[in-house]
């Protein structure tokens, strides 16, 4: 499992590779629905949602805290889902958010502690890894291979 520093540097690559995909589309493409009922800006507010979240959570854990505040519960990602996506900014506005929130993201993953970070005596991801696969690493990869898909569709 990854250090603290690899596992930023990782998120900061694959983001910075992330939005290459579709940073240069033309306009009208970025309202196009295509991945169920959303279209690029609203899966670019989900992504910016998620990483919002975590960004929170991960303050938490480097003051000490838990990272899911009391009376919280993530386990209903569709009202999660269908909040952030209401936040959209039309076109290519969201990438703006989006990589406003990305920023903040890393920044909030400098500030743990590094011990919070590698693999625990179990054998199972720290707390500070799980903060950054989740909103992170894992929906860059997800999210990633579905926009290559719709882009290879349009041509």
């Amino acid at each position: 499992m990854s250090s603290k520093t690899e596992v930023i540097a990782e998120l900061e690559t694959k983001v910075a590779a992330f939005r290459t995909k579709f940073a240069d589309l033309p306009d009208e493409a970025w309202m196009e629905q295509w991945l169920g009922q959303w279209n690029l800006s609203q899966l670019l507010a989900h992504m910016a949602g998620w990483a919002k979240e975590m960004t929170a959570g991960l303050g938490r854990v480097a003051a000490g805290q838990r990272p899911v505040p009391e009376g919280v519960d993530y386990g209903n990602a569709d009202a999660w889902n269908a909040k952030f996506t209401a936040t959209a900014s039309p076109g290519r506005n969201q990438l703006a958010a989006f990589d406003l929130r990305f920023r903040e993201y890393v920044e909030a993953a400098k500030a743990v502690p590094d011990e919070q970070f590698g693999v625990s005596p179990e054998g199972k991801p720290k707390i500070g890894n799980r903060l950054l696969d989740g909103a992170g690493l894992h929906h860059l990869a997800e999210h990633g291979a579905q926009i290559d898909a719709w882009l290879a569709s349009r041509r």
